[in-house]
């Protein structure tokens, strides 16, 4: 999406918060989807902007020490409200 210039944005919540820690960035690799950094480093590259549930974070440890440098901030239930009314599509992969 973002090569054909659409904007970004991701929401993670439930375990999936994990994903922006860097030893899993680093080591992730998905089958027929490649290394997780490079997506996510893509995803940053093309003005992508990610989004954690502040509560599944909590939930699982993620702290701001995570987000550190990175286009990340954490994010609490009406944000996602937001942002499903802003963007005119989304989906869930």
């Amino acid at each position: 999406a973002i090569d054909e210039g659409h904007q970004v944005t991701l929401f993670l919540a439930s375990d999936a918060v994990q994903l922006i820690r860097d030893a899993v960035l680093d080591n992730l690799v998905g089958l027929g989807t490649g290394k997780l950094r490079e997506l996510y480093d893509a995803i940053v590259a093309g003005g992508g902007r990610f989004y954690l549930s502040g509560m599944s974070s909590k939930a699982r440890g993620v702290g701001e020490g995570d987000l550190s440098g990175k286009s990340a901030e954490m994010a609490m239930p009406n944000v996602l409200v937001r942002l499903a009314l802003e963007h005119d599509r989304m989906f869930t992969y």
